[in-house]
């Protein structure tokens, strides 16, 4: 199964749902963070926002799904006002799928909004809420204001090599700590992601 955690999750650290992403960041991600991961749309963010929101065994975390036809336990937003999106936030493990709908339906203001003010009191409790953020549909200044204001921003990349589609995952920012000087390779499976052992410099 993807994403089995092998090694001890320190107590200021969350698992990522991803065990070879939590051993580069020295066991997952600090607690009381907004994250960002930001891909195509065929990149595997909602898989590793799945997987992250798998990690809290509870069930007591919300995915707020306003892009599709969200999954058992998810909770369908698609319809829901903006005030009633931050009403759905809770647990330890929240996810937020995605931002980039935020923005389009409610504006750049809105979404950092809820990047910052609407999860303010969650993330002081020290929960983790996660942002997909799609590539390719924000201005260059609605991106660097979401980059600016995410303590974490992870960017998958997707290049095409003959037949062959070359995936990659990279830490851009982790806000207080070092973060990685390495792309690392990651395969998209049925239940999830999975980074490679091999990795590459950027």
């Amino acid at each position: 199964m993807v994403g089995v955690i092998r090694q001890r999750i320190r107590d200021d650290r969350r698992s990522s749902g991803i065990a070879g992403l939590d051993f580069q960041l020295d066991g997952g991600f600090p607690k009381g963070r907004s994250i960002v991961v930001c891909g195509g749309a065929l990149s595997g963010s909602e898989l590793i926002a799945g997987q992250f929101w798998r990690t809290d065994r509870s069930g007591g975390s919300s995915y707020i799904m306003l892009d599709a036809v969200p999954a058992d336990g998810m909770t369908d937003a698609r319809d829901q006002d903006f005030d009633g999106i931050i009403a759905a936030l809770k647990g330890d493990c929240v996810v937020v799928d995605s931002l980039s709908t935020v923005i389009r339906r409610f504006g750049i203001e809105k979404g950092l909004f809820l990047m910052n003010e609407g999860t303010k009191e969650l993330r002081e409790k020290g929960a983790d809420v996660m942002f997909i953020l799609y590539d390719g549909v924000h201005s260059a200044a609605d991106l660097a204001s979401v980059c600016r204001n995410a303590d974490v921003f992870i960017q998958l990349s997707e290049v095409l090599h003959g037949n062959d589609i070359e995936r990659t995952l990279s830490v851009r920012k982790m806000s207080g700590f070092v973060i990685p000087n390495r792309a690392y390779p990651y395969n998209i499976l049925a239940d999830g992601i999975e980074l490679s052992t091999t990795e590459r410099v950027v």
